[in-house]
């Protein structure tokens, strides 16, 4: 052996290198610690195919906890969002319900309490945003006494709404008659200059203003307008260039307190709801006056009563009401609503009144004359009315009345 190492030879008789043959070269040193015969490099590449695997129990753990840290993150990302996209809603009315609501702001109300009876009442959701937003737009104080917001309005839409006005409001008086429907309604609080006469249309028929006979007005395609027959005619005092919802939202809390316990008492004994009662007076209230109203009643009474011989009302004002309002207001919607309300196709009272009546009217309907009668008419310059219990003798009445007779 010499320094650079030495080489064994096989066996000279032929037999193979056993696995303790080794040749080693120039390159190769023995580990000096190395005691069996092994070379460095057989124990390297030996290691390296021997690598130690993980254990399962572990691996598993490790992928549980990667699913879990993801799964919290998405859900802290849904979370975040959901109440951005809620906050943004409710501070831009994005998508809100549409129901008016009435607050009262007292003297010793600070900004702060008027925030939380906003909340209270289901008009925003997060009161301390919407206190924040008050100091950043620089809001000037509320005025004091009632005012009436809606679900669907945007923070700084209520604040504006209730911010003191710098001058005092002028008012004006303005007098609803009885009888007339509400688009006349609307223009006369529009000549009076009291609010726009399309925008109180509009508000009155998509808004709900939270009284309880709001419930009792059927819910169906076949109605005009929904509050048509509610709006109770009186003289009010307005404030001018007021809000629609404020106006509509007087005239109902009117109508709303005109209709005692004794009134539905009435309803109850003769069997009809707060929208017949309504319907039918409003249909009394376009045909008669005074005294005439109780005897007109009973005519509709009668043929409601014997709907198999009188299936139809056959009431003028109802069929003017399809062909001046109904079709020249509708629109886009079915053309067919004007049939539902023309007593002359339709049988039974129609799907809603055709006017605001007043409270004769109402009592009207209520408490009919107890007459045999089934027909009657008017005569158009005397004001007379007929009455008849056949056709034959309705037919004469209106020759009398210088109408044409009924075939």
């Amino acid at each position: 052996m010499d320094q650079q190492g030495y080489k064994r030879q096989p066996d000279p008789a032929g037999e193979e290198a056993s696995g303790d043959t080794l040749s080693f070269d120039s390159q190769e040193t023995l580990d000096p610690q190395e005691t069996g015969p092994t070379p460095r490099k057989h124990r390297q590449s030996s290691a390296k195919g021997r690598r130690r695997r993980i254990p399962q129990r572990i691996y598993r753990r490790g992928r549980l906890a990667a699913f879990f840290y993801v799964a919290g993150s998405l859900a802290v990302c849904v979370l975040l969002a959901g109440f951005f996209l809620s906050a943004f809603n409710d501070v831009l009315a994005f998508n809100k319900p549409n129901q008016a609501v009435e607050v009262t702001i007292t003297s010793k109300d600070t900004p702060e309490d008027v925030a939380a009876q906003l909340k209270e009442k289901g008009l925003i959701r997060y009161e301390t945003l919407f206190n924040y937003i008050y100091d950043f737009e620089k809001v000037g104080s509320y005025q004091i006494g009632k005012h009436v917001l809606n679900t669907n309005m945007g923070y700084t839409t209520m604040m504006k709404a209730m911010e003191k006005q710098a001058e005092q409001r002028e008012t004006v008086m303005v007098t609803i008659p009885e009888g007339l429907p509400m688009w006349r309604v609307a223009e006369i609080l529009e000549e009076n200059g009291v609010c726009d006469a399309e925008e109180f249309v509009e508000r009155a028929n998509n808004t709900n203003f939270g009284f309880d006979f709001e419930d009792e007005i059927p819910q169906s395609s076949k109605i005009f307008y929904p509050l048509e027959g509610y709006l109770f005619p009186d003289t009010y005092e307005f404030y001018k260039n007021d809000a629609p919802l404020n106006v509509i939202r007087r005239m109902l809390q009117n109508f709303d307190n005109k209709i005692t316990p004794s009134v539905r008492n009435l309803m109850k004994q003769k069997g009809l709801s707060l929208h017949e009662t309504i319907t039918l007076a409003s249909i009394v209230q376009a045909e008669a006056s005074g005294e005439e109203m109780n005897r007109v009643s009973s005519v509709y009474h009668n043929r409601l009563d014997d709907s198999q011989l009188f299936p139809l009302l056959q009431a003028d004002p109802t069929r003017d009401y399809a062909n001046e309002q109904i079709l020249t207001h509708i629109g886009d919607r079915d053309r067919r609503v004007a049939d539902y309300y023309n007593t002359y196709t339709t049988a039974g009272l129609p799907p809603g009144a055709i006017n605001n009546p007043g409270m004769a009217a109402i009592m009207a309907a209520l408490q009919p004359e107890d007459t045999p009668y089934y027909y009657f008419c008017t005569d158009s310059r005397t004001k007379e009315f007929y009455y008849a219990e056949t056709l034959e003798e309705h037919n004469r009445n209106v020759q009398k009345a210088g109408l044409r007779g009924w075939q």
